[in-house]
């Protein structure tokens, strides 16, 4: 406790007493009495070869629960292990280098380091940082190219995450680092260390060409990243075909059954590849099987007759299960089986949520899709 703040009051033996009040207030004063401490016990280090001078290697994080005129600005000392004096300490514990290093030379250093505190007296901690260094980066970074397929409701997509970007280094020990052509910057954007790639609002429906680019501070590799953003309409979903996968998770359907898919209903049902588009991809009852909600046009943005669509689907499912080696539960346009309803008066109404889009990402594909919804109405 800091402090205390005591109301005082005394009284008289008169008759009546009289009495009166008084505020005391009681500081109390911070003593040096706790070390700075660092935020590990001791560091290890990995560096590669013949970095620049400046380098830096590692920051130190150090904290201290004395009040802040015993704790900050810290001192920090190297004791040991710098005999040669490649390496340096500022006062916010940053470690860089202050020499070329060569694995030839020396490969590896041990340093004793100590930090201060700002009381009076000071109180110190203690730490050791093992430093290895190892042979530079001799391998570029292998990037995969990335297409990114997004459905909106409407003419713009609202932004957001829309996939991630693979890349790997035979390097062990290389650290990646992305970024984006920047006369792409307005529109997207790349984490530099993880990859994600974001979307950012109003963006129109159309296709979009990026160039990004991955770094291990040596090599640098580039790669394309197509992103293609198709606007649904409320025909179009009126029209579309939803076929429910057995133990099937998203990604998994898209890394790998999606294209052998594509593929197979392209043949069954005599229209090109790219006329079978995913609406929408999501979990059903039970979660571990998948809906997919799919829109099979003609040349020229028309649907085929839907009845001729799904009986063709219906009869080749088993040569569809055979193909992909997974278990179809149902294909299915209108959901009145279960309503006291004559077929033909039954009508179903498919509609999307553009607020809860979902992003299903693989290392070469990804789909950003909105939650879709399927209901049927008896209309007699």
């Amino acid at each position: 406790i800091s402090g205390y703040t005591l109301t005082v009051q005394a009284s008289d033996n008169g008759n009546p007493p009289k009495l009166n009040t008084t505020t005391v207030n009681i500081d109390v004063s911070d003593v040096n009495d706790n070390p700075p401490v660092f935020s590990k016990g001791n560091y290890s280090v990995i560096i590669q070869e013949n970095k620049p001078i400046g380098f830096s290697v590692l920051q130190l994080v150090v904290t201290d629960k004395d009040s802040s005129h015993n704790g900050p600005p810290f001192l920090f000392t190297i004791l040991s292990g710098n005999e040669e004096n490649t390496f340096q300490i500022n006062q916010q514990g940053v470690l860089t280098t202050t020499a070329a290093l060569n694995r030839k030379v020396r490969d590896h250093y041990l340093l004793h380091v100590k930090v201060s505190d700002n009381g009076k007296p000071p109180l110190s901690s203690l730490t050791y940082i093992d430093i290895r260094v190892i042979e530079e980066s001799i391998y570029s970074p292998a990037i995969l190219p990335l297409e990114i397929f997004i459905t909106a409701f409407g003419e713009e997509y609202s932004g957001g995450v829309i996939g991630k970007i693979h890349a790997t280094d035979q390097d062990v020990y290389d650290t990646l680092t992305y970024s984006l052509d920047p006369k792409m910057e307005s529109l997207f954007s790349v984490s530099s260390t993880g990859g994600k790639l974001i979307a950012h609002k109003r963006l129109d429906v159309g296709q979009y060409l990026l160039n990004v680019t991955v770094t291990d501070g040596k090599f640098t590799t580039a790669a394309d990243i197509t992103v293609h953003i198709r606007q649904i309409t409320q025909d179009l979903l009126n029209h579309s075909i939803a076929i429910r996968f057995a133990n099937l998770a998203p990604e998994e359907f898209i890394g790998d059954y999606w294209r052998n898919f594509q593929r197979a209903l392209r043949n069954i049902l005599g229209v090109r590849r790219n006329d079978i588009q995913i609406v929408s991809l999501q979990p059903s009852d039970p979660p571990s099987n998948l809906d997919v909600l799919l829109n099979i046009e003609k040349s020229g943005s028309s649907q085929h007759p839907m009845r001729i669509l799904l009986h063709k689907i219906n009869s080749s499912v088993p040569d569809l299960e055979e193909i992909l080696g997974v278990r179809i539960i149902d294909v299915f346009h209108k959901l009145c089986a279960g309503i006291d309803c004559p077929l033909k008066f039954c009508e179903e109404k498919v509609t999307v949520d553009e607020n809860v889009m979902s992003t299903h990402s693989t290392a070469r594909l990804s789909f950003v899709t909105p939650r879709h919804h399927r209901t049927a109405v008896c209309l007699c």
